[in-house]
């Protein structure tokens, strides 16, 4: 079957379409990793929240979150793909629509290091230095589509481009 994707707040979510989302997230994120930790954040249930997911026959395969930052930035987090349904594209479609309904906005993202590289090959850029979070290593990113048309006109320039949060 082919895979369908969604967007919905917690309005616009039933109980067990969202049950189904946090689970999910729970075999990735807890299980798999076998990290003892509680994974629901309290997040999920805020009214600005978006859940952006891909699913199969009524079964999520892939899914994030979108919360509106303190700063006023769109906040990128929970970003997983069931281990049975990788290296499908899955994600990166998802992270697509989350660029979309950024509608131009910036997007800040805490990511494991270890795949802070998939992150920068679909245009997102270290901001700051490491952190830890639950015991594994963090960088934090941000995807900026000002950031990246200054960028590519840079480069047709054959200048050097240095983002703007870059201190000097």
């Amino acid at each position: 079957m082919d895979v369908s994707y969604f967007c919905g707040s917690l309005a616009e979510l039933s109980a067990e379409r969202l049950y189904r989302l946090l689970a999910l997230r729970s075999q990735v994120f807890v299980v798999a990793r076998q990290r003892a930790r509680h994974e629901p954040d309290g997040l999920d249930i805020e009214p600005d929240t978006l859940h952006v997911w891909a699913e199969r026959d009524g079964v999520p395969v892939a899914t994030l979150r979108l919360t509106e930052d303190s700063s006023g930035f769109l906040r990128l987090s929970r970003l997983c793909t069931a281990t049975k349904e990788r290296r499908k594209g899955y994600a990166t479609t998802l992270l697509e629509h989350a660029v979309t309904l950024a509608e131009g906005r910036p997007i800040v993202a805490d990511v494991f290091v270890r795949s802070a590289p998939w992150f920068e090959q679909r245009g997102f850029a270290a901001l700051g230095s490491r952190s830890v979070v639950d015991s594994e290593p963090h960088l934090h990113l941000r995807y900026d589509p000002a950031w990246l048309t200054a960028k590519a006109e840079a480069n047709a320039a054959g200048q050097p481009y240095v983002p703007a949060w870059v201190a000097l």
